[in-house]
């Protein structure tokens, strides 16, 4: 099937990522104040601040969670923050990536709260109800079938519990609130952060293409790499600066 064959592309893109630069912990864009008036590259201690910023300002105030589940957790940057900012009781971290998953693992070893899975995210390896909190951050623009791991997130959610959410869509794509109902999920909360990350791109450029060089891979894929990491004057960038792509945060909860 189609939808098979494009999620066996993104397991076997983002594996390669993984053994090429296997110490790189965040891939999100980040998130800066664009108002800030700060100016200059970015370090990368610098980038992965702005890379945790990414994930605070989509997980705003949560706290005191017993049972936290990432869809698209990538290498563990985020579940490391997460773990280390936020009072969590145990956190799933799930993944199309199986060198992600091994990362993840790496990098939490001794962290008795945190577990990893390779995982769809259409099919969530979750019993009904047993969630407070799911999260999902700049991973859900690759998922195929976006309506069924909305209802996955649905039915993985206690009552009332909050699906925190932050992607990338084309402006006509973003789902309205009428949409989310119909999966049995609320909007409580939803926010443009296109600015934030551009900000953050912006002041990363010339370190994102270094991490892309540093990968060592045919000259052909360079454009679609320079894109993906978010490169100044490549696509993905120029269409979040121009607003062809906008970067939305989206606080839902369990109907």
């Amino acid at each position: 099937m189609q939808d098979e064959s494009v999620t066996a592309a993104t397991q076997r893109f983002y594996d390669t990522m993984a053994r090429r630069n296997p110490a790189l912990a965040f891939m999100n864009y980040g998130f800066a104040d664009p108002a800030s008036g700060q100016q200059g590259e970015m370090t990368p201690a610098g980038m992965a601040a702005a890379s945790r910023a990414l994930y605070d300002a989509v997980l705003g105030g949560v706290s005191g969670a017993s049972d936290v589940l990432e869809v698209g957790c990538g290498r563990g940057g985020g579940a490391a923050f997460v773990l280390e900012s936020r009072t969590v009781g145990h956190y799933l971290g799930l993944d199309i990536s199986t060198e992600n998953i091994r990362r993840c693992r790496e990098r939490l070893d001794g962290e008795k709260r945190a577990h990893f899975a390779v995982a769809d995210a259409r099919r969530l390896p979750v019993p009904d109800g047993r969630c407070d909190v799911v999260f999902s951050v700049e991973a859900a623009q690759h998922f195929e079938e976006r309506d069924q791991f909305y209802r996955d997130v649905c039915r993985v959610l206690r009552p009332d519990g909050r699906f925190f959410l932050a992607s990338i869509w084309r402006p006509a794509d973003v789902e309205s609130p009428d949409t989310f109902a119909a999966l049995g999920l609320r909007v409580v909360d939803h926010v443009d952060i296109t600015a934030n990350v551009v900000a953050s791109l912006e002041r990363s450029s010339t370190l994102r293409r270094q991490i892309v060089e540093s990968l060592h891979l045919p000259d052909t894929f360079t454009p679609l790499l320079m894109s993906w990491a978010g490169v100044r004057g490549f696509t993905a960038f120029e269409a979040l600066a121009s607003r062809a792509l906008v970067y939305q945060r989206f606080e839902l909860a369990r109907v």
